[in-house]
């Protein structure tokens, strides 16, 4: 496919399929930039009414045309794009984009159509980029297949699923006058080309140094995911997902079903494939810029150098939330602020001048110096003022402001650490910022928006430190099908336990006798809980009694649990009755797995027991996962600290939930028919994991019948 995408954006020649001599008309105006641009290759104009435009001999169709033809642009109607494609391909056309609407997003009848368009275009193997895109460009090729004029060239590559989104952006790469763009794919429909198909021609690009990537969607998420954990260890990758309101889900026989698929699940997995997520759409630009002219952070370790108190303290505020932490500045580097600075001054970070720079700027320049040479110190951030003294004070201070960034940005690249700048006076476009942005020093107006910047620098670091311990997020297709069962507990038990994981001791018993001898080999007291594939919430139906002490109690509830089940669900078919030891004090847990709809297996941890779905304290990550993945989803929970003896609690080793979570990642990828897996409560405690309750569920092959899953259990029976 490289050559295909190659072929797209760097072909050899094209072909404008619907060329006019119109000027109103997109096969005019396509042919005219090109021209404009300088494109130098061929450009064949395609219409059967016209021997001339703009020029250029005019072809009566693609097939006419002498030798070879890399790239072809279809400016027809809707209707027309299945027969022109077919024409593309006999003529061997590699790569095509449909700027044409009326597809797939229109309904039923413009879906037949799209399919019918991708059909041909895979048939003979046409990079396809659409439908119901607004094209593309690669601006140092001088192929600009898009139109829009003035758009900065840079070192930026976009792919994007709105065209008024892409034009926002190319807007503002100009108004910022500090990055521009070297490709630009407006993917459509998807069609044809997905997003993960042009990662791996953008990482081998040397005119490309980030991606930017607006995605309402992806046709194929589980491909993404792969593609952009190789991508991303070199090329940082920033993508703004919308499309994040919670929408109807699937129905869910299982906590984990009913938790996953929110937005947190596609944040979560793009991080673990090393993608930068931003929030808001206005912070794609500048958390582009800052990854790619700014190092990646070595630790979260900030100084905060400001000239007010009130920036100070907001931007303290903001660092946490990106998991940044302010530097503990050495001695010898407060020692040296406060030679520099007057005594009023507070040398602890954040740093505050105390009015000092507003007679000297040039202060900003031997301050950052200080900073930057102590080893805790990560990244400086200044915040407030700078730019804004010539205008505010004097001009004459314009010129000691412009020394000090010339100074600053030298610091920053000899240091090899981020600098990034806020300022009140961005509006006024000074020269002092210019001079830091020609550097690559970003400049923002907003706190919040350097302290984002800032946090992505530290993922960038992070993403390199832990590339080679992530996981390949490659897994076996998943079963096909809308049809699903729940497996009964036992069952479900002996699936975990084949697969290494420890389910502690239980017997299934089918009688009252055998489930008196149950208790008394397990000793008391015990939990018991009805085993009916009929009756999943047990507690609802009356089928589970705990703290049994004894062996003639287990027996007399196994005789009660037949009569409450009996009455609440009537003639349930019951499989017998499963007794447990009763599980240990400790923390309540949910380790558990479902199948996303578009990025496949994905593993959830989180606070457990019947609060979940309100709390909503859960982690998540595709698997396969690593250790480092399984350690990183555990940090991310607010009940964290409960694990670490809050409060003169017991302290309880991760290392056996890292543990667990990494056997459900196992099971999932050789068991592919696991749909839903939910293991809640997990108690840990001081020794160990108890697993409370265990469900699974199970997707069934359209000829459906028994499947090894459905047997087992019968050598539990009894003791």
């Amino acid at each position: 496919m490289s050559d295909a995408v190659a072929a797209l954006l760097a072909p050899r020649n094209v072909a404008v399929l619907g060329a006019s001599s119109d000027p109103l008309k997109r096969g005019y105006q396509a042919i005219a930039r090109l021209q404009a641009d300088g494109f130098p290759h061929p450009i064949y104009p395609v219409n059967p009414r016209a021997d001339e435009i703009l020029g250029l001999t005019t072809y009566a169709d693609v097939e006419s045309i002498p030798g070879e033809v890399d790239l072809a642009l279809l400016v027809t109607p809707a209707a027309l794009v299945p027969q022109l494609l077919e024409a593309c391909g006999r003529k061997g056309v590699k790569a095509a984009v449909v700027i044409a609407v009326g597809f797939g997003e229109t309904g039923d009848e413009g879906r037949a159509l799209e399919e019918e368009v991708a059909a041909v275009a895979a048939a003979h193997g046409i990079a396809l980029v659409g439908p119901n895109t607004n094209g593309i460009f690669n601006l140092p090729e001088r192929l600009n297949l898009v139109g829009a004029a003035d758009v900065p060239e840079g070192r930026l590559a976009l792919v994007c699923q709105s065209g008024n989104v892409a034009l926002s952006l190319f807007t503002d790469a100009a108004a910022a006058g500090s990055v521009g763009y070297s490709a630009y794919v407006g993917i459509g429909n998807e069609a044809g080309l997905r997003y993960h198909e042009l990662l791996p021609y953008f990482a081998e690009d040397p005119g490309t140094g980030a991606v930017l990537l607006y995605a309402e969607g992806f046709r194929d998420g589980r491909a993404f995911l792969q593609a952009a954990a190789e991508v991303s260890r070199e090329l940082p990758l920033v993508v703004y997902k919308a499309g994040r309101s919670e929408a109807a889900r699937r129905s869910a026989l299982s906590h984990t079903g009913a938790i996953a698929g929110s937005p947190k699940v596609a944040s979560s997995v793009l991080r673990q494939a090393g993608v930068i997520v931003v929030e808001r759409s206005d912070e794609l630009l500048a958390v582009g810029e800052a990854v790619l002219h700014q190092p990646a952070m070595r630790t979260p370790r900030v100084a905060v150098l400001a000239d007010g108190g009130g920036h100070a303290t907001i931007t303290a505020d903001a660092l946490g939330g990106y998991g940044l932490e302010l530097a503990e500045l050495a001695g010898a580097t407060r020692d040296r602020l406060e030679e520099l600075l007057p005594p009023a001054a507070s040398t602890a970070n954040p740093v505050d001048v105390a009015g000092a720079t507003d007679r000297d700027p040039g202060l900003f320049d031997s301050c950052v110096e200080a900073l930057f040479a102590d080893d805790d110190v990560a990244a400086v951030l200044c915040v407030g003022l700078f730019g804004g003294y010539g205008i505010r004070f004097s001009g004459e201070l314009a010129a000691a402001e412009e020394a000090a960034a010339e100074g600053m940005a030298d610091l920053a690249a000899s240091h090899g650490k981020p600098l990034l700048v806020q300022s009140a006076y961005t509006h006024a476009r000074p020269k002092a910022h210019a001079l830091l942005r020609a550097a690559g020093v970003p400049v923002h107006g907003s706190v919040e928006t350097a302290v984002r910047c800032l946090g992505a620098l530290w993922e960038r670091g992070r993403v390199q430190a832990l590339a080679d311990g992530r996981a390949d997020l490659r897994v076996a297709p998943r079963v096909a099908t809308d049809r699903v069962r729940a497996l009964t507990e036992p069952v479900g038990r002996e699936l975990l336990g084949r697969h290494g994981l420890d389910v502690g001791p239980w017997h299934l018993a089918r009688d009252a006798e055998t489930a008196a001898r149950a208790a008394a080999d397990l000793g008391s007291p015990v939990a018991m809980k009805v085993v009916s594939p009929e009756v999943v919430h047990k507690s609802d139906a009356g089928g589970v009694l705990l703290g049994i002490d004894g062996a003639d109690a287990a027996g007399e509830g196994y005789e009660e649990i037949l009569r409450r089940v009996h009455a609440a669900v009537g003639d349930a078919q019951i499989d017998g009755v499963l007794v447990v030891p009763m599980a240990p004090r400790g923390v309540e847990l949910i380790v558990g797995a479902t199948l996303d709809p578009t990025f496949g297996p994905v593993l959830t941890v989180g606070a457990g027991g019947t609060a979940v779905e309100v709390l909503g304290d859960v982690a998540f990550r595709a698997v396969p996962v690593g250790p480092t993945d399984c350690a990183d989803m555990l940090d991310e929970l607010a009940i964290a600290p409960l694990l670490d003896g809050f409060r003169g609690g017991e302290v309880i080793g991760r290392e056996s939930l890292v543990d667990l979570l990494l056997g459900v990642s196992r099971l999932l990828e050789a068991e592919p028919d696991v749909v839903e897996l939910d293991l809640n409560p997990v108690i840990a405690h001081r020794d160990g994991l108890a697993l409370v309750d265990v469900r699974v569920v199970v997707g069934e092959p359209p000829t459906a019948g028994r499947t090894r899953n459905e047997e087992g259990g019968a050598r539990h029976e009894g003791t």
